[in-house]
């Protein structure tokens, strides 16, 4: 299979981004999108990275070689059967990965779905945030159960992205958990947390605040979706983190030195290894 048209389903930051790189690297292919959000699709329009933005899926035609769902799991999992009938292959890049893997197999005859998910974003959305080096260096994952064809993932490794194989969905989404989804958790945390006045602490805040709430600005309604998409896995690494919380909050009471810097030197040495970890990709 020669890929040649591709159509991007939700022109927001990610599609937007996808167009945008696909459109440079890859000019050979025709890469269309879809975006129901009028805002949105005027501002995709002006991107100049598609060839045509359709305003509904039944607008556009049915002779693409692949679709990308680039909208939230409860949008991919609803557009799958519109979605078939448009493309040979159809792959997602929903951050959570279980629900749209149980609709592929339900409604995709053989491997014609593709689960993905690049770890890549930031906090603004929609198309007027895309950047063509979005996925630059960024991990792109596939799952073993649903290998793509060679040209899919020649086509992610065009964008900069760098392919990792995890086993299968299950185990996709306790990773998210660990390493995306808990993480914006404590972001949030450390913002409600907070007593003084904001003005206050602005004023006086180092780059340890800043760095760590960062992702508290990132859009509500994706991450509502998110996390009750991944809810199992989300609330048993909260209970790790409420019990690492306990753990700090006891040694202190007690005044504890010793306890709290065994806790803080087992914290540190876990993240040599993960920093080891990440040398060594």
């Amino acid at each position: 299979m020669a890929l040649k048209r591709v159509l991007i389903v939700g022109a927001g930051l990610i599609g937007g981004s996808m167009g945008l790189a696909l459109s440079r690297r890859m000019p050979h292919l025709d890469v269309d999108a879809m975006e129901v959000n009028a805002a949105y699709r005027e501002q995709a329009a002006q991107l100049g990275a598609f060839r045509r933005v359709w305003h509904a899926l039944d607008s556009a035609p049915s002779d693409y070689d692949l679709a990308v769902l680039a909208v939230p799991v409860d949008a991919a999992v609803h557009l799958l059967p519109r979605v078939r009938g448009k493309a040979t292959w159809v792959m997602d890049v929903c951050s959570v990965k279980r629900p749209i893997v149980e609709a592929m197999d339900r409604v995709l005859a053989g491997s014609r779905g593709v689960p993905s998910h690049p770890m890549a974003g930031k906090a603004q959305p929609g198309p007027i945030g895309a950047e063509e080096s979005l996925f630059e260096g960024r991990p792109w994952i596939f799952l073993d159960t649903h290998r793509p064809p060679a040209e899919i993932e020649e086509l992610v490794r065009s964008l900069g992205a760098r392919v990792v194989w995890v086993p299968d969905a299950d185990h996709h989404d306790r990773l998210m958990a660990d390493a995306s989804h808990g993480i914006h958790l404590a972001s949030q945390c450390a913002v409600l947390a907070a007593e003084m006045d904001h003005s206050a602490i602005a004023e006086v805040a180092g780059p340890a605040f800043w760095d760590v709430t960062r992702l508290a600005s990132s859009p509500s309604e994706f991450w509502v979706q998110t996390l009750s998409a991944n809810r199992d896995h989300v609330i048993a690494w909260l209970r790790r983190f409420e019990s690492a919380a306990r753990a700090f909050r006891a040694a202190l009471e007690q005044n504890d030195a010793a306890e709290v810097r065994i806790l803080l030197e087992e914290a540190k040495r876990r993240r040599a290894r993960a920093d080891a970890a990440r040398n060594t990709n």
